[in-house]
C-alpha cells in the first residue's frame, strides 16, 4: 500500500511540475516607440536579395493608439504626422503604407514596410524600421 501511495504522489507531484506556465498576453502595440534604425532591402525582379543596408535613426518617436500612428520630432515633439490605420493580424494599413509587424516584444518592434508603387518584373525596395521602448 505504501508503494502504492509513493506512486501516485510521485505522479501528481510530475503533472504538477510539468505543467506550462499560463500564457502571457500577447505584448501591447500601443505606446511609444523610439525610432533606433532603419534596414532598407533591394531585390532583382525575381525577388533576389541584392543588398542590405541599415542605418541608425534615432531621430524621430512614434505613438501608437488604439487606431492611429502619430510620428513625433525627438528634438522637440513637433508633430510629423497622424495616420488612422486598421490592422490585420500583423499587417497594418495606413494611408497608402502597408507593413508587417516582424517583431513585437514588450520592449523592441520591428515595421517591414513593403512598396506598394512596386512594377510587376522589374528590381524593387522594401525597408524595416525598428523601435525600443
Amino acid at each position: 500500500m505504501n508503494r502504492l501511495s509513493l506512486l501516485l504522489l510521485s505522479l501528481s507531484l510530475l503533472a504538477t511540475a510539468c505543467k506550462k506556465d499560463p500564457s502571457k498576453p500577447d505584448p501591447s502595440l500601443e505606446g511609444r516607440w523610439n525610432s533606433r534604425s532603419a534596414t532598407g532591402y533591394s531585390y532583382d525582379a525575381a525577388g533576389q536579395l541584392l543588398s542590405q543596408d541599415s542605418v541608425a535613426d534615432v531621430s524621430y518617436y512614434m505613438v501608437i493608439t488604439s487606431d492611429s500612428l502619430n510620428y513625433y520630432d525627438i528634438t522637440n515633439g513637433s508633430s510629423w504626422g497622424r495616420h488612422k490605420y486598421t490592422r490585420q493580424g500583423n499587417t497594418l494599413q495606413y494611408s497608402r503604407a502597408k507593413c508587417t509587424i516582424t517583431r513585437l516584444s514588450e520592449h523592441t518592434l520591428s515595421l517591414r514596410f513593403q512598396n506598394v508603387d512596386r512594377v510587376p518584373n522589374m528590381p524593387y525596395s522594401e525597408w524595416e524600421d525598428n523601435y525600443s521602448r
